[in-house]
């Protein structure tokens, strides 16, 4: 086999740097890899700079947190203005990308960015830390061979139960595991619109507050969840819902 040309080899490079999802991600990415990137990147691509800041500042790497060049990718950013960020930050060394939890481009801003890189051969890599959508997969006892992630989660009503009618007779239909977010403040709405309109037989795991001390991933059918269902309050969860 043909190796294939890598016209970005000893360039600049993109990294897709993980962010904490709790306080207790820190014990799982303290490895030598995340701590010599982060502490080597001069530039970034954040959600937030303010608490990108915070928590460099709080590794205690002697990084000079005043002097990084950062791009904030709000909601309202402007996209040419990016794409003279980049253009001119990858000429003086690597970038680095991380969205406010996770593992940015996974149900956070990131895609297009990694995309930009892959046009202008630009090398991109990704630094081991935790997905939350991983992490729910593997611990929620569903199918992870075949899965759909189908990131948030309608808001209006009319449009949220259509959504989880398909999707209850999509996982009846091929088995494969479904997969939802949604914002932490209407989590205890999305259960309820779940329990109410997929089949009493599918199962619905709700992994809560991953990462935390009070964490907990928890499978049970639709109907054994009607006769306890928790109140999950402002928790970040993952739902999953399989057969």
């Amino acid at each position: 086999m043909e190796n294939i040309p890598n016209k970005s080899h000893g360039k600049a490079t993109l990294v897709m740097m993980p962010m904490p999802l709790g306080s207790l991600s820190l014990n799982s990415m303290n490895h030598s890899d995340f701590m010599a990137q982060i502490g080597a990147i001069q530039c970034w691509v954040v959600e937030n700079a303010r608490t990108f800041r915070r928590f460099v500042s709080s590794l205690q790497l002697s990084i000079n947190i005043d002097s990084l060049r950062i791009f904030e990718l709000h909601r309202d950013y402007d996209r040419k203005s990016l794409t003279i960020f980049l253009q001119e930050n990858i000429k003086k060394g690597n970038i680095g990308l991380a969205s406010e939890a996770g593992v940015p481009g996974m149900a956070d801003p990131g895609a297009e960015i990694a995309a930009w890189a892959h046009e202008n051969e630009v090398r991109v890599i990704s630094i081991c830390g935790p997905s939350s959508i991983i992490l729910a997969l593997s611990s929620g006892g569903l199918n992870g061979q075949n899965f759909t992630f189908h990131g948030y989660a309608p808001v209006k009503e009319d449009e949220l139960r259509s959504f989880l009618g398909k999707l209850g007779k999509d996982c009846e239909k091929t088995g494969y595991t479904q997969a939802l977010i949604e914002a932490p403040y209407r989590s205890d709405r999305l259960l309820s619109a779940l329990l109410s309109v997929l089949p009493h037989s599918l199962k619905i795991c709700v992994a809560c507050n991953l990462h935390e001390p009070d964490e907990f991933t928890q499978t049970r059918t639709v109907a054994e969840w009607g006769k306890n269902k928790p109140v999950l309050g402002k928790n970040p969860c993952i739902f999953l819902v399989g057969r």
